[in-house]
């Protein structure tokens, strides 16, 4: 049985590997395929397993230096982890910043346009992100108001 486990392994890998490099590249536009290359070090258009190590190490190093960051700004009893009120206080810095960079005219207020121009490609009504994300509030009696 551990033949047959090893051999799956072996046939199963290249194809995983290939649907991770399909997944990353193909299927997710432009940021998608600058990350195949720029850990696509022997340039073949695939990542293989040495270069997926790369990348999910450079991931996590960068995960790991924005959580220091967001320790440092919000762990105020600084016992080395966010409680629920200093998640909250994150919470809303993050929303304070993007309604920030989000008021253009920088009056407080939000217009239609104003809110158009900064939201992301693929978030509107017919974009598949906005259609999940509606379809998420409306589920949880969130309504257009």
């Amino acid at each position: 049985m551990l033949t047959k486990l090893k051999l799956a392994l072996m046939i199963s890998a290249p194809l995983v590997a290939g649907a991770t490099t399909y997944a990353i590249a193909g299927g997710g536009g432009a940021h998608k395929k600058e990350v195949v290359q720029k850990f696509d070090k022997n340039a073949d258009g695939t990542l293989d397993d040495t270069e997926r190590a790369d990348m999910k190490a450079a991931f996590a190093a960068k995960r790991a230096e924005h959580h220091k960051e967001m320790l440092a700004k919000f762990d105020t009893n600084k016992d080395g982890k966010l409680d629920d009120a200093e998640r909250a206080a994150m919470r809303d810095a993050k929303l304070a910043e993007r309604f920030k960079a989000m008021d253009a005219n920088g009056d407080g207020k939000l217009t239609l346009d104003e809110f158009k121009a900064a939201s992301p490609k693929g978030f509107g009504h017919h974009g598949r992100r906005g259609h999940h994300r509606m379809h998420g509030a409306a589920s949880q009696g969130v309504t257009k108001g």
